[in-house]
């Protein structure tokens, strides 16, 4: 008894080890799917957030690049230009001249909508002349309307850039007569320095650019993931969402900014001013800087805007949400499927000690029955034939005990078919005293057979296929030159990969030639030819899409092994295949993959295998195959690397 108490004590501590193990894996497997996917997720909406800020920041290139442009043209203009015009002053323009620039200033402005401002100041920062523009024409200022524009920032920093440099102010808003103009016409101002060497006078001309339409570009590009943001030096927004928070430094609203709104962020950014990305509320946010002229040479600032693409509070959430519900279903798939399995074992194991255990009753009532023959031996000679009938039941007892530890793993099967088939006979009991027609009974009947049929095939399968897998385990793991049939190496591979291609459904053909006996690796080779197989699979079909793909292979020469991986499916794109070989490309990068399968299998053919690889593709190919890969070995490997390293 005290075995007994043992056994189940100790099955007991084992049961509750192993489902304290499988809590934790089920925990860290969970876990590991929440952090991947969670990952997974933040790193698409990073793409798709360093897409929008490469966006806008290609706009202000191409957009400050045009103003450039105008400014250039503007300067290089024969109506400025002190060669052409025989009506210069020293210390000025004269009316004449000053006429002719307004006239050409006033053409010039109105071959474009977005200026609306053209100035040339003196060297003094006073304006000699200037020209407005509105949706109702052009507007020129003389006399007192012009006005000195020395303390303005846009002149001190503009006139320290010597020509043919530019100067582009900090971005703002339009102020006339001190107040700010409404609706809000966001400006900037590029300076170009004219020397009275080139030009009627040495001054600043000055063009005042609307960036109007290109924030609302901007703004048009925004998306629940990537929301421009557009903030300035001290962190007041000039694009914002919300437009209540823009352009708080021109409203006189010190509290409208970033430092203020959210100082980590702030702090952040400052200490990282190339760039970068964090999770600040919830909410994934990636910036990056926009510099619109660097003027350490000339001792102009350096005006700095910050680029912000941010996403909704609610889409990370619902990421979260989401991916947190699939974990939490691993974890109980997980749990549930292990615990079943490890009561299951429990309820086993706990046949097998009660079995042992009248076993074990049985050898010690045997025994009490020969101790008590042998000491009666002598006094009891009648008991001679009794005697020799316990010796028989001794050793049929040490029998038994042997026939039952050779059938226990037998046994341990017979008693899961029989649970099996009780169970299915108790359902078709129950059917039956319901109610059930004859074909619904055929059917039951049916099923029972053909369960128990097909549980007989699968275990034949079984043995087969553990022979071609520990075959396959073994090749995979040796490296060295032996005799194989390139036939076996495909009829491993093929087994391996039916799982994969019963997915879907492509088809999977093979037509190897008999007797392709060579002097090779073929744990290589079974490599090269699953990864050319499963490249067809991820990349050449989509989801559900019919197709096949013909593994063949046939001797080239006396030398030499053709092995082809074909496929019917959408092919190569013409553009990917100069480089297809190359680490890193890859058409599926949205789908996970890193683009090294094919350059490894280039590697393994061309390194270890001293063979060559080639492929041909077209897309939308209407002949039989779209795409083929072909593979030439050598029939001895190994003597073709000792000639290649000769």
């Amino acid at each position: 008894m005290s075995l007994s108490v043992t056994n189940l004590v100790s099955q007991k501590r084992s049961l509750v080890i192993k489902a304290l193990l499988l809590l934790i894996f089920s925990v860290l497997l969970a876990w590991l799917t929440y952090q991947l996917l969670y990952t997974t997720k933040v790193d698409e909406l990073k793409n798709i957030q360093a897409q929008k800020l490469f966006i806008t920041t290609n706009l202000f290139s191409r957009e400050l690049g045009g103003v450039g442009d105008l400014l250039t043209l503007l300067a290089s203009g024969d109506a400025l230009s002190k060669e052409n015009n025989t009506n210069s002053e020293t210390q000025g323009l004269s009316l004449k001249s000053q006429q002719e620039v307004q006239n050409y200033f006033t053409q010039f402005g109105k071959a474009s909508s977005r200026i609306s401002q053209m100035r040339w100041l003196d060297n003094s920062g006073q304006e000699v002349v200037r020209v407005d523009f509105t949706a109702n024409g052009a507007r020129v200022l003389q006399g007192n309307n012009l006005q000195s524009k020395q303390t303005r920032s846009y002149f001190k920093q503009g006139i320290q850039v010597a020509a043919p440099n530019m100067y582009f102010s900090p971005i703002d808003l339009n102020i006339e007569r001190g107040e700010v103009v409404k609706p809000f016409e966001p400006t900037i101002r590029a300076t170009i320095q004219t020397s009275s060497d080139t030009h009627l006078m040495s001054g600043l001309l000055v063009i005042n650019y609307r960036l109007d339409r290109l924030l609302r570009t901007i703004k048009d590009h925004s998306s629940p993931e990537a929301q421009i943001h557009i903030i300035n030096q001290d962190g007041y927004w000039l694009l914002n969402p919300q437009s209540e928070k823009e352009w708080g430094f021109m409203l006189k609203q010190p509290k409208l900014t970033l430092k203020t709104e959210s100082p980590d962020l702030w702090q952040y950014q400052n200490q990282h001013s190339t760039g970068g990305d964090r999770i600040v509320d919830n909410a994934l946010i990636s910036f990056m800087p926009l510099t619109t002229f660097f003027g350490e040479d000339s001792g102009a600032h350096t005006n700095q805007l910050m680029l912000y693409a941010t996403s909704t509070q609610k889409l990370l959430s619902k990421a979260h949400s989401e991916i947190l519900l699939f974990a939490l279903a691993v974890f109980l798939f997980v749990s549930f499927c292990g615990l079943f399995i490890i009561w299951r074992e429990y309820r086993y194991q706990d046949k097998l000690i009660e079995f042992s255990l009248k076993l074990q009753d049985e050898q010690q009532e045997l025994k009490r029955l020969n101790d008590t023959l042998v000491e009666n031996i002598a006094r009891q000679q009648l008991l001679q034939d009794e005697l020799v009938e316990a010796n028989k039941l001794s050793s049929l007892g040490l029998m038994v005990a042997g026939v039952a530890h050779e059938l226990n793993t037998p046994i341990g099967g017979a008693i899961i078919c029989v649970s099996n088939a009780d169970d299915a006979n108790s359902k078709l009991k129950k059917a039956m005293e319901e109610g059930m027609s004859k074909s619904q009974f055929r059917t039951s009947v049916d099923l029972i057979n053909s369960s128990l049929h097909l549980a007989t095939i699968n275990l034949d399968k079984a043995v087969n296929h553990i022979h071609h897998f520990k075959r396959l385990a073994i090749d995979r793991v040796n490296e060295d030159y032996i005799d194989c049939l390139l036939g076996d190496i495909v009829s491993d591979l093929m087994i391996s990969l039916q799982p994969r291609v019963k997915k879907g459904k492509v088809q999977l053909l093979e037509d190897i030639e008999a007797n392709l006996a060579l002097v090779s690796r073929p744990g290589i080779i079974s490599q090269v030819l699953e990864n050319l197989v499963v490249n067809s699979l991820n990349h050449g079909f989509e989801p559900g899409q019919p197709g096949r793909i013909e593994l063949k292979a046939r001797r080239f020469d006396a030398n030499q092994i053709c092995i082809t991986v074909s496929d019917n499916g959408s092919g190569i794109p013409t553009e990917m295949q100069k480089n297809l070989f190359e680490p890193f490309v890859t058409s599926g990068r949205g789908k996970g993959n890193i683009g090294l399968g094919l350059y490894m299998v280039n590697q393994w053919v061309t390194k270890l295998l001293a063979g060559k690889l080639s492929f041909i593709s077209e897309q939308n190919s209407s002949s039989e195959f779209a795409t083929q890969f072909t593979v030439l070995l050598p029939i001895n490997s190994c003597d073709s690397e000792i000639n290649n390293i000769k």
